[in-house]
């Protein structure tokens, strides 16, 4: 059990440190069974095929990260206290994702890059549905605020979409440390923060 257990993942991180470095559709199953120096039945027996390997890349890491957005995204109504209200979670939830880019840098980039990949493509499509559910997370989140801020009201997605392209946009420019509170700042007041 031990030894099949590290077999997928000295597979799964072979994979990451190839799919990331040259692109899911610059590596063959070949490349992979080098990296992670296994034969290509035991790549076969464990996922299928190099899509199930990325597929198990995808569901393993946006798993964790669902997790803590989960623990995290939860908003507590205190609407006579600004930095106890909308704030805090926003704060949160934005250091959440910039931790996760941080401890998974290779990941992370890797998924944001398939992000703009073209809508048809199989890896896009992968991709998609599980930043779905982070959107989905983000969503009950801004739907429980819109309860006590009627202007939000009818918004909740399109909150969303904003709030996790602007993490996004901090991420891919490399200006975490320290920019929860900078990037909330800047979602909440626009050009006047």
């Amino acid at each position: 059990m031990k030894n099949e257990k590290d077999n997928k993942q000295v597979i799964l991180d072979a994979a990451l440190n190839l799919f990331s470095a040259h692109g899911y559709d610059a590596v063959g199953v070949q490349a992979l069974c080098e990296s992670s120096g296994i034969t290509k039945p035991t790549l076969y027996y464990y996922f299928g095929s190099k899509e199930g390997v990325f597929e198990e890349l995808l569901k393993t890491n946006y798993q964790k990260l669902d997790n803590v957005l989960e623990k995290f995204a939860v908003y507590y109504p205190n609407p006579h206290s600004y930095f106890e209200d909308v704030y805090p979670v926003l704060v949160k939830v934005a250091q959440t994702y910039f931790d996760f880019a941080v401890n998974n840098e290779r990941f992370y980039r890797m998924v944001l890059s398939a992000t703009f990949l073209p809508p048809e493509s199989t890896i896009n499509k992968m991709v998609r549905k599980y930043h779905a559910r982070q959107y989905e997370i983000i969503g009950d989140m801004f739907e429980k605020m819109s309860a006590h801020h009627g202007n939000t009201k009818g918004n909740e997605q399109r909150l969303a979409w904003t709030f996790i392209g602007m993490v996004n946009t901090y991420i891919c420019l490399g200006h975490v440390k320290g920019a929860a509170e900078e990037l909330v700042k800047q979602f909440m007041h626009g050009i006047y923060s």
